[in-house]
């Protein structure tokens, strides 16, 4: 992108999640245990360095959005401390109990009174991974967008190449701007993390924070506690033979499960 062309405004969309590395299930009730940790979803960080690469080759603005509690001040500090320019926290304490459209809406709003040019958001979140507030913000703009993306690319027109996975496959696809693009992960290209310095900086930015609109409409959803099925699990076990008698019992055992 040359010196003449406006700078790319970027907005990635990100979510403040129960750190997985903290789950455990209790042997006895099988209920999951989040723990206290809160951190950055994994797909909406690798958005974030996506995000951050752009910038660097084609020069672009960042700003980071999140719908959530105050806690969620911290995800958008570390996205400020990896390289973003701006950050928006739209006050939604309890933001686990409205549906994603009612998410996509409210972030749709907010996008609207803005200029951005592309909209990157995680393919899917670590709690509920439904995928959907991506295309359903995309839906509500008007804009085009693609999932499961992996790279993309910036030309001096704004085009958009774009490197996805495909089931069985991997795809390249273009498009113009703007648009609205899932991303799975940073695999190639490199991932970016927050620096000290970042961090330290990012401390003193003044986050705003906006009220999320209409808030008594939402519909509200009710989850059940997550839960482990507990399966019964039986097996067989060849002892005290030769090798090749216990080799031939299992080839036996194979070909009536009809598995060879």
């Amino acid at each position: 992108m040359n010196d003449q062309t406006e700078q790319l405004r970027i907005a990635v969309l990100v979510k403040q999640v129960p750190d997985v590395n903290e789950i455990s299930v209790d042997a006895v009730t099988h209920y999951a245990n989040l723990g206290p940790a809160q951190v950055m979803n994994t797909y909406d960080a690798y958005a974030v360095g996506e995000a951050i690469g752009i910038k660097e080759r084609a020069g672009a603005t960042v700003t980071v959005i999140t719908a959530g509690p105050p806690s969620a001040r911290e995800v958008l500090l570390r996205a400020l401390a990896t390289g973003a320019d701006e950050a928006i926290l739209i006050d939604l304490p309890n933001h686990n109990d409205i549906d994603t459209l009612a998410t996509a809406r409210l972030l749709a709003a907010e996008i609207g009174k803005h200029p951005f040019d592309l909209i990157l958001a995680g393919q899917s979140t670590d709690d509920y991974e439904t995928g959907q507030v991506g295309p359903q913000v995309a839906e509500l703009l008007g804009w085009p967008h693609a999932s499961l993306v992996t790279h993309v690319e910036v030309s001096n027109n704004r085009r958009l190449t774009i490197n996805r996975d495909a089931e069985a496959s991997k795809e390249v696809v273009e498009t113009a701007t703007p648009a609205v693009l899932m991303v799975l992960s940073g695999r190639d290209g490199l991932r970016k993390f927050p620096t000290l310095r970042g961090m330290m900086a990012a401390k003193k930015e003044t986050i705003p924070v906006v009220e999320a609109q209409h808030r008594q409409e939402f519909q509200r959803l009710e989850w059940s506690d997550p839960i482990a099925i507990e399966r019964e699990v039986t097996g067989t076990i060849v002892e005290d033979v030769p090798a090749e008698q216990a080799a031939a019992d299992l080839v036996t055992w194979l070909r009536e499960q009809k598995l060879v």
